[in-house]
């Protein structure tokens, strides 16, 4: 773990490039925790934004977000050359998949699965969704991976009309790793256990520090509360108490 001062290379609504001096590599679901001017003596916002790395080369790190408040909306606004904080890599990231590996993202928990995409070959299937064609971050990347990708979309406006995991129907060969909405990955996980397939889930959650000090990400699981910034984001799905998470 590092903490680096970064400068952005570009920035947009939809996306945020920076070069991160010293950046020492990560696995695919690992995140870093983004501060606005961190040489200013007073931050706003004052919590840093965890991020999931979306892709990287070398010491350049891709991420890939929506504009949903102040915060994101800052970031994507950024200028050429302007420091940015980063934090990481933080968290545990998904496993070496030992099945056939089928990725689900939803929304902005696409991206988290790129890299793991990118990683896995051929022998993969991809679904992703969104509420809209506008949620489908990435899509363009995707498409030129040598995977199975299937869309779907709740308006219709791009692939098939309705949720991304009325594509899902696992078997005991496969190994689900899904990233996304509670609800989405909690559905995942019952169609997993129901074709007697592995599942594995990264967690969208608040994040004040990143690295358990603040406490402040706490999920419930079978053996007790922990924390998805160090203990996590993934898990395996089978541990969560899901009737217990936000």
């Amino acid at each position: 773990m590092i903490f680096s001062t970064a400068r952005v290379v570009r920035a947009s609504a939809t996306e945020l490039v920076a070069e991160v001096p010293g950046w020492p590599g990560h696995r695919p679901g690992q995140f870093a925790m983004l501060t606005l001017d961190p040489g200013a003596p007073r931050h706003d916002p004052l919590l840093p934004r965890p991020m999931a790395v979306y892709r990287s080369e070398g010491e350049r790190l891709e991420f890939r977000f929506k504009v949903v408040g102040r915060g994101t909306k800052l970031l994507a606004g950024l200028a050429q050359g302007a420091p940015l904080g980063v934090l990481g890599p933080l968290g545990n990231g998904f496993p070496e998949p030992q099945g056939r590996p089928v990725l689900v993202g939803g929304g902005t928990g696409i991206a988290s699965l790129y890299e793991l995409a990118a990683g896995c070959g051929s022998d993969v299937r991809v679904l992703l969704g969104g509420r809209t064609r506008d949620e489908i971050l990435g899509l363009k990347d995707f498409q030129l991976l040598p995977v199975e990708l299937s869309v779907t979309t709740e308006d219709g406006s791009l692939g098939e009309r309705g949720r991304v995991t009325d594509l899902l129907q696992p078997s005991s060969g496969d190994e689900v790793f899904a990233c996304g909405p509670t609800g989405m990955m909690k559905r995942a996980h019952e169609l997993a256990r129901a074709g007697s397939a592995r599942c594995w889930v990264s967690l969208e959650t608040h994040m004040a520090c990143g690295f358990g000090v603040c406490l402040g990400c706490a999920v419930k699981t079978k053996s007790g509360f922990r924390y998805a910034c160090s203990h996590g984001p993934v898990f395996a799905a089978e541990a969560l108490e899901w009737d217990a998470l936000p």
